[in-house]
């Protein structure tokens, strides 16, 4: 008998373990579309509130930080009242300092602290002779750490340099070949799962392109 109630104990356990992960990946998938079609400010800050919202309810999973982050970041280069990008920029670190306590050396991560960091820059350009050193240094840890080859790193670091004048150590050629290393990558990236970032791919593509032109 006692081993007849261990097994049902446990079948149920699975069974409630299930249901909660799948209404974890459900939400999740929800959001991530969300956020992929948004269109204004408005939009990516109700995205940001919705994965803030899953991050309370799921305290020991590290994505929806990561998506508030990206939400927020895509919000504040959207933004044209810079004072504005600060506080949010403030809020976006300590949402990934919450993911990073949840995964430790974790590329996708890095790269969103190299964004949210380039953001600060949106502000005024002056503080690049800081900031801009320190989103290198970022990129670079990133590039070395897991998902090894992550995409989104070198999509990044590529347009930093492209975009850098080339007396600040930026180069037209060395971000072009980045961003091309990022298009190849994408093209045998695997996310762990269908809920891990997976973004950026068109977007390389078509910058290459227009770069290449």
């Amino acid at each position: 008998m006692k081993k007849l109630l261990l097994s049902i104990a446990i079948m149920v356990t699975a069974f409630v373990a299930n249901a909660q992960s799948d209404k974890f990946t459900g939400g999740m998938k929800k959001f991530i579309a969300q956020v992929d079609s948004a269109k204004t400010g408005e939009d990516y800050q109700n995205a940001a509130n919705s994965f803030e919202r899953i991050a309370n309810a799921e305290k020991t999973q590290w994505l929806p930080y990561y998506y508030a982050v990206y939400s927020l970041v895509m919000k504040a280069y959207q933004e044209e009242d810079k004072k504005n990008i600060d506080p949010m920029m403030d809020k976006a670190d300590a949402l990934l300092a919450s993911a990073e306590a949840l995964s430790q050396n974790n590329s996708e991560i890095t790269t969103m602290q190299a964004m949210t960091t380039q953001c600060r820059m949106l502000v005024d350009w002056s503080r690049g002779m800081t900031l801009g050193p320190k989103c290198g240094q970022l990129i670079g840890k990133a590039m070395q750490q897991m998902p090894a080859q992550n995409p989104r790193a070198y999509m990044f670091s590529a347009n930093s340099i492209y975009n850098t004048p080339e007396a600040f150590g930026g180069s037209k050629t060395k971000g072009k070949e980045l961003m091309k290393k990022a298009v190849d990558l994408f093209e045998t990236f695997k996310p762990e799962s269908e809920i891990h970032p997976n973004w950026g791919k068109v977007y390389c593509q078509t910058t290459l392109l227009e770069w290449s032109k």
